[in-house]
């Protein structure tokens, strides 16, 4: 049997694809020669660098902490009563042994009265024991009982006059009233906070907790800098005392910086960016780079690209990476001073392709590379 005779137009058609597939993968293999041989016939593809520098303060133990006065007094009464009045209200500064805040006296007045009839009535009872036992009329024990009685209500006086004193408050220091806790007719215990008063003399603080890994490269006298909201200039400080405890839910440790400028005044409670340099850190060689030259990390481990300059093209380097510093990454380990990193276009990279430097407002403008 005879094979079926193919039409000659469909074999020329069929002739004529063949011959197409053949170039395209001709083609397609020149492409993947061209790619996968010497570096140099490879398109240089631009990219944007940035140079590794000298982390400046990279040991640094940074944290953020509340501006307070370094003495905060909560004051009260020593005798429970009815708040009469106010002379102040917060955010007033007050003077030392100015009036803040009194009690209605009416109570503590009764009681001062009694105390001096009493004394009074025992002054009586010794004036009149005394010729009686001089007479025989009296015994002696009974003018000695009187004498003790005399001296019981005079205790018993003085100590009335003490609270009396006590029914008002005044302020301990030069000081700015941070807090009242009561108002005006409130029936208060003894002991009972009134009024926070921030002792101005004694100057400011910023409190900040700090880890167990960081605290212990801290010790007393280390300068730190700290930045306080309003303020463009950075404020020098020193650490002035370190908790010997940490917390018992955090496990931070209390660090209280003293500002060394006592005419810095700010709001207690504003919250404080510091930044604490220990003495006993070294500074080492660690760099810092653009956040967005790393290619992958994981933890504290990852890799960039590295621009060699002889040859004009990259290499892939494992580095480790230490903290972020606004929008650069300190690295610990990989990188040299000086050295250059590819910061844009290194999604588009192998090892070893060759490039073209430009800065990253010029990488924005060129054509996007080829696809795979």
């Amino acid at each position: 049997m005879r094979p079926f005779p193919c039409p000659a137009p469909l074999a020329r058609r069929f002739l004529a694809g063949a011959a197409v597939l053949g170039l395209l993968a001709l083609g397609a293999c020149d492409e993947s020669a061209a790619q996968a041989g010497d570096p140099a016939e490879r398109p240089a593809r631009p990219v944007a660098v940035a140079a590794a520098t000298l982390a400046v303060h990279a040991d640094d133990v940074r944290g953020s902490g509340l501006v307070a006065y370094k003495r905060e007094v909560a004051l009260s009464f020593k005798i429970g009563g009815v708040v009469r009045d106010f002379a102040v209200d917060v955010g007033d500064r007050v003077q030392a042994d100015q009036p803040l805040v009194e009690l209605d006296a009416a109570e503590i007045d009764a009681q001062w009265r009694e105390a001096v009839a009493n004394v009074e009535k025992a002054q009586r009872d010794v004036a009149r024991l005394a010729p009686l036992v001089d007479n025989g009329y009296a015994s002696k024990a009974r003018l000695d009982d009187a004498r003790t009685a005399l001296k019981l209500a005079i205790a018993a006086r003085d100590s009335v006059a003490f609270n009396r004193d006590l029914a008002e408050i005044r302020a301990p220091a030069d000081g700015v009233v941070l807090s009242r806790l009561v108002e005006t007719g409130q029936i208060v215990p003894a002991g009972q906070a009134i009024l926070t008063l921030g002792d101005r003399e004694s100057g400011q603080v910023v409190k900040v907790g700090i880890a167990d890994r960081e605290v212990v490269k801290i010790a007393l006298g280390d300068v730190a800098e700290v930045r306080l909201p309003g303020r463009d200039a950075p404020v020098s400080a020193t650490v002035s005392r370190i908790s010997p405890k940490g917390d018992v839910r955090t496990g931070a440790f209390m660090v209280e910086l003293s500002l060394d400028d006592t005419a810095i005044e700010s709001l207690s409670g504003l919250v404080a960016d510091v930044a604490i340099r220990p003495k006993r850190a070294g500074q080492g060689n660690m760099v810092m780079i653009p956040a967005s030259a790393i290619l992958e990390g994981f933890g504290s481990e990852g890799s960039v690209f590295v621009v060699n300059p002889k040859t004009a093209t990259v290499e892939r380097r494992h580095v480790s990476f230490g903290p972020l510093t606004g929008e650069n990454v300190i690295v610990r380990d990989g990188l040299a001073p000086g050295e250059q990193v590819v910061s844009a276009g290194a999604g588009y990279l192998r090892e070893g392709d060759p490039v073209r430097v430009t800065d990253q407002m010029a990488l924005r403008g060129e054509t996007s590379p080829p696809s795979q």
